[in-house]
């Protein structure tokens, strides 16, 4: 079937001739091409001119209004440019098409300074990208948007079944002068623990070996108790725990090859039950060394203080220190060695106590079920000050076991599903601390 040719005046170079032609009589297709070399050429408002009489023959041309997008943006009309690529996206069925009105849209949102919403469409480019190659290209230009951003917003979700989620012991009785006591309502119950949380952070007063930051977290979470012997005082709202906190802090470098820095100093305030529990103030180091061969080491320390609302004598300082080393261990494989100590000092010997934490983290390079798979083992044992509930001080041991899986192939809009299982156990002294907890969790975590 003939090709229908309509009359376009191309003010344009000639493939061949250096000077301006006559009006030129070319078919649609030939126009557009004529277009991108006008474009590529650097000739933009002469891309302008055929994309206008092509778009005059039909509104809906895909490849006319993307070529009209970049040409409006090398222009500096980024409006113009966002116009014609929603028009573009909201026009195009093809998966090249749909790629290319979103990227350009990213593109010209970034020359606007609207750096956020160019993330968001460069992760539609990903998600409609119908080669590999064109998604890593995706990537690439959103990781390069995020390092400019100075807002960067992170989101957390997760849900985990668990068959203690209210964190009972495994004997709800306490002797306390020679006399038993026994709690009904501290019984372990099945549930559902519902976690959510947006990190939102603003980057100011950047260089090369520095920048400032004003960072806001709020996390929450929730419980649904799916037992049917849950006693009635037990009441779901009574384990609900909600974190406010905001912080200023630098990141920065003595020099361009010199460990990264982070110190940081926050303030915040908790609410457990609905009520409001503590207000904190904290000071936050963290710095991290490259080292030979792929190998890293993070060190960090806390010093804190917590003043509880429910209790006075509770109220002290938190100082922690901590380290994690990591290096490949072949095969794309990972381990991770890690250490902390931390000792809280109050008025009240029920709080009052050191801990130590060791734990190994080993992930494989070679995917499990198409996932990747992160094997996890940490102990923790605190030792507190004074005897409360008996003769000796109260001792407690604990560890964590955990598998996660993280289908990073499965994603949509560059977030994945990761499932992770992790069964817990603490053995104390004093029965009615002991307490074990098996969960699966499931929650989404950005592949790029």
């Amino acid at each position: 079937m003939r090709q229908k040719v309509f009359g376009l005046a191309v003010a344009a170079l000639l493939w061949t001739a250096p000077l301006w032609s006559e009006p030129a009589t070319l078919a649609p297709q030939a126009a557009r091409a004529a277009a991108a070399r006008l474009l590529t050429e650097g000739y933009p408002r002469a891309t302008l001119d055929v994309t206008a009489v092509l778009l005059e023959r039909d509104p809906q041309d895909v490849d006319a209004l993307i070529l009209r997008a970049h040409a409006q943006r090398t222009l500096q009309d980024n409006s113009g440019a966002q116009v014609s690529a929603r028009k573009a996206w909201q026009y195009s069925t093809e998966g090249v098409q749909k790629y290319e009105a979103a990227r350009v849209m990213a593109q010209a949102l970034s020359s606007d300074d609207r750096k956020s919403r160019a993330q968001l469409w460069l992760r539609r480019a990903a998600q409609v990208a119908p080669t590999e190659q064109l998604r890593n290209r995706a990537v690439r230009d959103y990781q390069y948007v995020r390092f400019t951003n100075p807002w960067s917003v992170k989101f957390r979700f997760g849900i985990a079944p668990s068959d203690n989620v209210n964190n009972a012991p495994l004997d709800n009785t306490v002797i306390l002068g020679g006399l038993l006591f026994e709690d009904e309502t501290a019984i372990p119950l099945s549930g559902v623990e519902i976690s959510t949380g947006v990190d939102l952070r603003y980057n100011f007063n950047i260089s090369r070996t520095r920048r400032n930051f004003v960072l806001l977290s709020w996390d929450q979470k929730r419980v649904v108790i799916t037992d049917d012997d849950k006693p009635l005082e037990i009441d779901e709202d009574d384990f609900r725990y909600t974190k406010l906190e905001a912080a200023l802090g630098r990141d920065f470098k003595t020099a361009a090859d010199a460990p990264s820095n982070t110190v940081s100093l926050s303030l915040g305030r908790i609410w457990s039950g609905g009520d409001h529990l503590a207000d904190e103030v904290r000071v936050r180091f963290r710095q991290t060394h490259k080292l030979a061969d792929g190998a890293t080491l993070n060190w960090y320390s806390t010093f804190g203080y917590a003043d509880r609302q429910d209790n006075a004598d509770r109220s002290g300082i938190t100082s922690t220190l901590g380290a994690t080393w990591s290096r490949p261990v072949g095969g794309g494989s990972r381990l991770a060695l890690s250490a902390k100590l931390s000792r809280t000092d109050t008025d009240s010997a029920v709080v009052t106590h050191d801990a130590v934490t060791l734990g190994a983290t080993y992930t494989l390079g070679r995917p499990v079920l198409s996932a990747v798979a992160t094997f996890s083992a940490f102990g923790t044992f605190r030792r507190y000050d004074d005897a409360v509930y008996g003769p000796d001080p109260r001792r407690d041991d604990g560890a964590v076991l955990s598998t996660s899986l993280f289908f990073k192939d499965f994603d949509t809009y560059g977030f994945a599903p990761k499932v992770a299982f992790t069964a817990r156990r603490t053995n104390s002294n004093i029965s009615s601390f002991d307490t074990r907890d098996i969960r699966v969790s499931i929650g989404l975590q950005s592949v790029f």
